[in-house]
Order: structure tokens, then C-alpha cells, then sequence
């Protein structure tokens, strides 16, 4: 399988505890790992360094490109992205020691950490140690997922999701109508990164959670046919004036697999004729169907690309049926 996970001594820059990951990388952990094993171990013990951005011309000496800096690894010396004078870097190990108390304190367990593209962005994944069974038997963790990046492409930014034990689906909390600054919040490269301030701006996670627990509740009681099924999943991914990868077609294809997974996906017998079987066969193409491909825009996509927004179109119009 191809992947871009940051390799680095051999080693993938990922580190886990529990089962090993879908692209099968990374070095598993103890529970309890100290946050300086999970640096080592993530490939995230590194600093990233900076230097003036500067160029030569014929028959001249060499000159700076003033208000710019190349971002480049401390440990190798690979370049990473060229910024603004003003851009506030927020190094890989600050991602983990930003769950040092909560880990600490408030009874968090560090899941999975590491660095993607290069490390050009890198993340770590908490189990927040609320959790609750759909119907009784189909278990949903509550995670705080925090991010960001060195090139350009994200603020930093922590947010709660779930995932779902049986297929490792994964669904940002979105509270259709209510603060979105109770479930995540983002901070640009342009301000210093304060994680106590952070910390305090998520909201109260206890709010989130019971309205979250209860709108999947609902759905899992809420009946639909296949035939609703198939309207709701071709209404979601058809946007005919968007690009050609929208064209009937294309979706006609996308929709028989989801479809597929509806009625024989992992988990099915939990979830069968109902709002959340559909959700679920939705989040379960997004995150399992790209990881042929690149392992690092894979699993990016899950959060924050296209698959990220398709499923938060999918939650919030599942709330409305």
C-alpha cells in the first residue's frame, strides 16, 4: 500500500496504544507512556528551525528576500515551507505536551500521535474517557483531537470527536444550531500558541457530549428504507454544478458502494433500516475507501478535506429527517 507517513531511521513517524492502526505503521506504546516516549516513539523529538530566505543574481552578491524565512527539520535539515516574518511556529513536541495535564489531571489517555507530509503537519489523538453503547452494543468513544501545521495549510486547532469502536469511523461532534466553539476551536500561526487559553475556549466538554449522545440515540431509532437510503446518500454527494467528479455517473458509483456498505458493512447488525446505519455507511466509505491511496492525505481527509465536510453534511442533514 502507498503511503507518506513521515519515515524517519526507518521508523514511522506514528505512535499508538491499542490496535495497530489501518496502514499498519507506527510503534506501539504501553498505556501510560510517559509524554517523552510518545515524542520519541512519534518521531515528534525534533525542532523546526528557520532561516533567512535569500537568492543570488548574475553578476551580483547574494541578497536576503526580507520578510520571509524557510521552516526547515533541526534533526535533518529538510526544508519544510517558506513563511512571513510573522509567523508564530508551534513545534512538533508542543502537540503532545499539550495533553500533559489533561492526561495528568482529567483522567485523558494519549491514543495515537504523528507527523504527516514530512512533517510539515502533525497531530495527537486523546481518548477523553466518555463513552456510551448505541442500543446497548455498539460502543462510541469520545476523543479530543488536536493539529497543526508548519506550511501554511491549518491553524492550530483542537476539536472533539468520536469514534466508533467496531469500524474506527470517526465523526467531529457538530451541534447543529448551538456554539461551534464548545467543540472546537483554532488558533492562527499569527498568534502566539497558548494551550491553557485553548484549553479553556473547547466550552464544556460535558454539554457537548449529552447533546451529541443524544442526537445519535435518535437516530438509531429512527426507521428508513433502502429507497430513503439511497435518496438521502444521492442527495449529499450530488452537486451538479461543481466539478466533473460530481457528474451522475460518478455518484452513481459512489452511492452503490456506500449502499453496499449500508447493508453488509462492519457493524451492519447493530444499525440495519435505520438514520444511523446510513450515517455510519457514509463515515465508513469516507475513512476506509481513499486509504489505497496516499496514507498521509487519507487520513487528513478524514478530519479536515472533502471527506471531513461530507461528514458533517451527512450528520447535519441526518439531524433534519
Amino acid at each position: 500500500m502507498a503511503h507518506e507517513l513521515a519515515i524517519v531511521s526507518g521508523k514511522a513517524s506514528i505512535a499508538y496504544v491499542g490496535e495497530k492502526p489501518w496502514h499498519g505503521l507506527g510503534q506501539e506504546l504501553t498505556p501510560n507512556s510517559p509524554i517523552s516516549v510518545w515524542k520519541e516513539e512519534a518521531g515528534m523529538n525534533w525542532e523546526i528551525k528557520s532561516s533567512p530566505v535569500t537568492f543570488a543574481t548574475p553578476g551580483s552578491e547574494t541578497d536576503r528576500y526580507m520578510g520571509k524565512r524557510v521552516l526547515y527539520r533541526g534533526d535533518t535539515c529538510e526544508p519544510l515551507a517558506v513563511v512571513s516574518d510573522e509567523y508564530n511556529i508551534v513545534q512538533p513536541g508542543e502537540v503532545l505536551d499539550f495533553f500533559q495535564d489533561l492526561v495528568t489531571h482529567q483522567g485523558m489517555k494519549l491514543h495515537t500521535a504523528g507527523a504527516l507530509f514530512g512533517g510539515r503537519r502533525f497531530w495527537a489523538l486523546a481518548d477523553t474517557g466518555r463513552a456510551f453503547d448505541v442500543n446497548g452494543n455498539d460502543r462510541i468513544n469520545g476523543m479530543l483531537l488536536l493539529t497543526t501545521s508548519c506550511d501554511g495549510t491549518l491553524a492550530t486547532t483542537a476539536q472533539f470527536t468520536s469514534v466508533r469502536v467496531v469500524c474506527n469511523n470517526t465523526l467531529a461532534f457538530s451541534l447543529s444550531g448551538s456554539d461551534s466553539s464548545h467543540t472546537r476551536t483554532k488558533v492562527s500561526h499569527r498568534s502566539e500558541f497558548d494551550p491553557t487559553a485553548m484549553k479553556s475556549r473547547l466550552g464544556v466538554l460535558d454539554e457537548s457530549w449529552e447533546a451529541f449522545k443524544r442526537n445519535i440515540t435518535d437516530m438509531s431509532k429512527q426507521r428508513i428504507s433502502e429507497r430513503g437510503a439511497r435518496e438521502f446518500i444521492f442527495d449529499l454527494l450530488y452537486k451538479p454544478d461543481r466539478d466533473a467528479d460530481n457528474q451522475p455517473r460518478t455518484v452513481e458509483k459512489d452511492v452503490e458502494e456506500i449502499l453496499a456498505r449500508y447493508r453488509n458493512g462492519m457493524g451492519t447488525s447493530k444499525t440495519e433500516g435505520t438514520v444511523w446505519g446510513v450515517l455510519n455507511s457514509i463515515t465508513e466509505h469516507v475513512d476506509h475507501t481513499t486509504r489505497a491511496r496516499k496514507a498521509d492525505q487519507a487520513l487528513w481527509n478524514t478530519w479536515y478535506g472533502k471527506g471531513a465536510a461530507i461528514k458533517t453534511q451527512a450528520y447535519e442533514r441526518a439531524l433534519m429527517l
